[in-house]
């Protein structure tokens, strides 16, 4: 196993590993390079359904996405995510985001498997928002400690590309969780940062709201890795400190990508306060 760290302690890439194939030891050495590095990177893979979900079920409770009719014809435990597909299928750019922020018990890992590439565009970037949180002015870092954040998945002004159904939207709609959020595991705390789905910061309006959060954008927007996608890449990101988002390709290039993740354990699930 070979381990190479991207930048400035963010995001590593891990070649010469097979993920069917992890002894315990190995397993345990990954989450824990994964935790450190908060992104992780693993080439030359060549992984079914199946083997996707034993390597997620491995490291936690397995994650099955709320909108059932987003899920391929595999597992429900894997999300297929393709350009060619006849309903919600995946194009342009997409903003950035952690996953599934607006439920009570958002997912810890999400890990995605690059299958088939567009030539151009489609990257990936992370933003580390434990180094965020680190680097804030001590003013700003003062109004975000201590406040909550409604997360939705429906949010004014940006549309979902791929719809929730009436009953679910309603359902997941203000979800507060803290706006910095403490670590499962390590010591270390991180912004919790949704900004397509954020509605509301604290007690501020919905326009002060989306000033600050702008503002805490732009911040973030210093310590970004952008993955440049290889076929057979598992990308591997802990979504208690980083956002990701998608740049866009070419509608004539095909995109094909499956997803998992894992949870927390249940007494560690719902975000605490740092």
């Amino acid at each position: 196993m070979e381990v190479t760290v991207l930048q400035d302690d963010f995001a590593a890439r891990v070649d010469g590993i097979d993920l069917k194939a992890l002894s315990d030891d190995q397993l345990a050495e990954i989450k824990q390079l994964w935790m450190e590095n908060k992104v992780a990177v693993f080439t030359g893979q060549e992984l079914e359904d199946e083997d996707l979900v034993t390597f997620a079920e491995r490291l936690g409770p397995v994650f099955v996405h709320v909108q059932k009719n987003l899920l391929g014809d595999g597992p429900d435990e894997v999300m297929y995510m393709s350009s060619q597909a006849k309903e919600a299928p995946v194009k342009g750019n997409l903003a950035w985001h952690s996953d599934q922020s607006y439920t009570s018990g958002p997912v810890f890992a999400t890990i995605l498997y690059g299958i088939t590439i567009p030539e151009d565009g489609g990257n990936t970037l992370f933003a580390d928002l434990t180094k965020t949180y680190e680097t804030l002015p001590d003013d700003v870092k003062t109004k975000v400690d201590g406040i909550q954040a409604c997360y939705s998945p429906v949010k004014k002004g940006r549309p979902r590309r791929r719809p929730m159904k009436d009953d679910q939207a309603d359902e997941l709609s203000h979800t507060w969780h803290p706006l910095v959020r403490k670590h499962p595991y390590l010591d270390r705390a991180a912004l919790y940062l949704s900004p397509n789905h954020i509605t509301q910061i604290g007690d501020l309006s919905e326009e002060e709201s989306e000033i600050f959060l702008e503002e805490l954008v732009v911040h973030a927007s210093n310590y970004v890795y952008s993955h440049s996608w290889s076929s057979g890449d598992v990308i591997m990101w802990d979504n208690t400190q980083v956002m990701h988002r998608r740049d866009s390709f070419p509608s004539t290039q095909p995109r094909f990508h499956k997803r998992t993740g894992f949870h927390l354990p249940d007494d560690l699930r719902t975000p605490v306060a740092a």
